[in-house]
């Protein structure tokens, strides 16, 4: 007899494929060897913002509700800082699972947050994250670069090689 997981709160069955799927692309993250402790989820830095901490990401994958776990913002609000990491003792990486996860979210066709676009957007016209942003004291002046006598902003060398390697990286055509 095959016993299935049900989630009761959505009446949504267990997807063992996907879940041997991902486990498959995270490797040697070991999922099945977390015990729950929750020192992962201590260190988080995106904690405050996440609505599953990462052990419970790790409790899900292992149960195989990925489809809940993709859809959920804690793909996108990971930091990637690694302190579950390395604070796990059982050498579990929650971060790199919700790497794996952002990746299955994108193979989905699952859209992916605003800003991301925006970022790259950037990146691909100025080479900058974002750009230089004046400086408010605490006395509400606001200071440019200049004025806090801060290096010049430095300039891009070959700026069309790097957006052709970009592109390329992207699989775009240049």
């Amino acid at each position: 007899m095959v016993m299935v997981l049900i989630d009761l709160m959505t009446s949504k069955e267990s997807r063992w494929s996907s879940s041997k799927s991902i486990l498959s692309i995270v490797g040697d993250q070991k999922p099945y060897s977390c015990y729950q402790c929750s020192k992962c989820s201590s260190g988080c830095l995106s904690a405050e913002l996440l609505e599953l901490m990462p052990h419970q990401v790790v409790s899900m994958i292992k149960l195989g509700f990925l489809d809940e776990v993709v859809s959920s913002d804690i793909i996108w609000l990971c930091a990637y800082c690694l302190k579950c990491v390395e604070r796990c003792p059982q050498n579990v990486a929650p971060a790199e699972a919700i790497l794996a996860l952002r990746n299955i979210a994108f193979e989905k066709g699952i859209k992916t947050p605003e800003g991301y676009r925006l970022i790259l957007e950037n990146v691909f016209e100025t080479g900058w994250i974002q750009s230089f942003q004046p400086v408010i004291s605490r006395d509400g002046e606001i200071y440019v670069r200049d004025d806090l006598e801060l290096p010049k902003k430095p300039e891009i060398s070959n700026m069309d090689s790097f957006r052709e390697a970009l592109a390329k990286t992207l699989g775009e055509e240049s």
